[in-house]
């Protein structure tokens, strides 16, 4: 009986870790698709003569008028498939830190939080949206108040960003599920985007957002690759 209890023991193991190593593979396949869907017609739309966050009112009604054109509208509805599927991807990543942080797995349980606001802002925070439909009638001040309230809400954004590197990169840290330099690297990109907020109209925050963005992207691509690199470490 302890004999066949032993087995089925080791049979539920495997089970689970190829399991997780889907898992894995799944949530780098999602982290690369999402990227390109998001940030394909972001950067399309940034042809189209985007300002900078603390565009004046001048600025934003020529952007929305630029953006009320089909292809744009065409970008930004592609766009919320891309903030779905960043959903999928922190919730995904979420199990599997879960997976190596242990009980109480409330580090990991945050991080997906933070990850699941930064995809509801993008797909509540439409005010830019709504904006450029009617782009080419827009008065000056309301262009000016949905440009704006575009601005602060994207910058507001960095701060979930931030909590989720800071806390994954915590668990990455102690856990030792990943090397030591991806998880300071989190922490690094986490503690930028804090203080960029508060000088949220200066070019500086693009330097710890696309940090944080291209280690999703070596992330993603690693996890395709080695889908066990996220297994627990045994002490």
């Amino acid at each position: 009986m302890d004999y066949l209890s032993a087995v089925d023991v080791v049979t539920n193991h495997r089970v689970l870790s190829e399991r997780y190593t889907a898992l894995a593979r799944a949530t780098g396949i999602i982290g690369i698709v999402f990227m390109v869907l998001l940030f394909g017609p972001i950067i399309a739309l940034s042809t189209a003569g985007e300002p900078p966050l603390d565009a004046t009112a001048s600025e934003a009604v020529k952007y929305f008028g630029n953006i009320e054109a089909n292809w744009a509208q065409l970008a930004i509805a592609a766009s919320t498939l891309g903030w779905i599927g960043s959903l999928w991807f922190f919730v995904a990543f979420g199990y599997l830190l879960r997976r190596v942080e242990g009980d109480p797995p409330w580090r990991s349980t945050i991080a997906t939080l933070s990850g699941a606001l930064l995809a509801a802002y993008g797909l509540v925070g439409v005010s830019l949206g709504a904006a450029s439909l009617h782009g080419g009638k827009l008065t000056r001040d309301v262009a000016d108040f949905a440009f704006a309230f575009g601005s602060v809400g994207f910058a507001n954004a960095w701060i979930a960003v931030a909590s989720f590197a800071l806390c994954s990169g915590w668990v990455i840290l102690s856990t030792r599920a990943l090397e030591r330099w991806m998880g300071w690297w989190l922490i690094v990109a986490g503690l930028g985007l804090v203080p960029a907020r508060f000088v949220w109209t200066s070019e500086l925050w693009t330097v710890p957002y696309l940090l944080f963005w291209v280690w999703a992207l070596v992330l993603s691509i690693r996890l395709i690759r080695r889908p066990n690199l996220l297994d627990p470490v045994e002490s």
